[in-house]
């Protein structure tokens, strides 16, 4: 059973237990008054301990039946409706959970709480079965009943974002951040540029500016917004402003300079309209040379002088980005041809050599023939899935 299912059962267990705990206190009261319990509650008491049972023995077609015949002695017991209709809908049958959940709000005498929950679920219900405005109303019923409710307002957040409503997922969004005080710059941005790319495409060439002001929001939002700072590069580009993009590449160069590689080609382009390539390699050479520096910033910057053969220069970059990640593949490959074609043939070998050793070094040497947990020590007990001699050499 995986994690996601085990929290939703450990969730339902816990819900169970609170009944049976409930269940066994009352009996206890009534027994010492001395009044008993008749025949139907003793059967409700013995379903549920069975469900529970059941339950925590992950036989979930059993518990399931268990808990129905719960509800059907006392049709009064919420937590089980409500866990029974959740269970059904993990368990793929939705409809028998909105069902449940349906009849649990048309209770005239329903509290205020449980209404609530059973709102939320019929809107997890509504989610996974596709039904989106659906979905959307049940969430905003559960909001009126309680602004602040964070799964209810994470939910509709995700749903609009799912559907492509970017202005209404930023809105929701920044509710959510002032409920629980956590922002997500990350999201909040890649929304923003959303929004500002339907206008963008709207506007058409003729009227990037509204689109402009949207990446500009998304870059003051999150300064390492790879994606933000390429759109209003490009977009300044469009309108004519080469000082302003050029700005704008090289702003992410100190921000995110790990991701500056995806910029390298508009770069270039906008350098280029200004008549200044010797600012473009300037700019190459200072970003290359940064601690920061990526394995494929690197190799785009040795292409670009071996396309202008100057590959003994495309080489010493490449030995010095190498020496700095001698497990990149990408580099080794790019290096070992360069030398082969100068004739270096016995570097070339040695780079290959040292690539294999190091990718080797990192590779786990075991795996268990079970569960498939890969180690690079052996574990005679395996940690995963905690089974005996398990484990074999890859």
């Amino acid at each position: 059973m995986d994690l996601v299912h085990l929290t939703g059962w450990a969730a339902l267990a816990i819900t169970v237990g609170a009944v049976v705990f409930r269940a066994g206190y009352r009996m206890g009261r009534e027994d010492a008054s001395g009044f008993g319990e008749d025949q139907e509650r003793r059967q409700e008491t013995s379903y549920t301990f069975r469900g529970l049972n059941f339950l925590l023995s992950d036989e979930p077609d059993k518990a399931i039946e268990a808990f129905v015949n719960v509800v059907r002695i006392n049709s009064e017991t919420v937590e089980i409706h409500l866990s029974l209709g959740n269970l059904f809908r993990s368990r793929g049958e939705v409809g028998r959970a909105i069902r449940i959940h349906q009849n649990l709000i048309a209770r005239p005498n329903l509290s205020d709480a449980h209404r609530k929950a059973a709102l939320y679920a019929l809107a997890e219900d509504y989610r996974q079965g596709g039904f989106v405005d659906r979905a959307v109303d049940a969430y905003r019923r559960v909001l009126d009943l309680d602004a602040h409710h964070r799964k209810a307002l994470a939910g509709l957040q995700a749903l609009h974002e799912n559907e492509g409503r970017w202005d209404m997922a930023l809105e929701v969004l920044r509710r959510l951040t002032r409920v629980t005080g956590e922002e997500d710059p990350r999201r909040e941005a890649h929304l923003l540029i959303k929004i500002g790319l339907d206008l963008s495409r709207a506007g058409g060439e003729s009227d990037q500016q509204p689109a402009v002001e949207w990446f500009r929001k998304a870059v003051r939002v999150y300064p390492g917004c790879v994606e933000a700072f390429r759109l209003l590069g490009e977009a300044q580009l469009a309108q004519g402003k080469v000082k302003a993009a050029i700005q704008s590449f090289a702003t992410l160069k100190k921000n995110r300079p790990s991701h500056f590689f995806m910029l390298v080609e508009p770069l270039k382009r906008a350098y280029a309209q200004k008549g200044d390539l010797e600012g473009f390699e300037s700019c190459m050479r200072d970003a290359v040379n940064a601690p920061a520096a990526s394995p494929r910033l690197v190799a785009l910057w040795s292409r670009e002088l071996q396309s202008h053969n100057r590959t003994r220069e495309a080489v010493d970059v490449l030995l010095k980005g190498y020496s700095k990640y001698p497990g990149s593949v990408v580099l080794a490959r790019l290096l070992v041809r360069l030398l082969e074609h100068l004739n270096r043939e016995e570097e070339a070998l040695g780079v290959a050599v040292r690539c294999l050793d190091h990718l080797l070094s990192q590779q786990p040497g075991f795996q268990c023939s079970q569960c498939g947990f890969q180690a690079q020590d052996i574990y005679w007990k395996c940690p995963q899935c905690h089974r005996w001699d398990t484990m074999e050499p890859m």
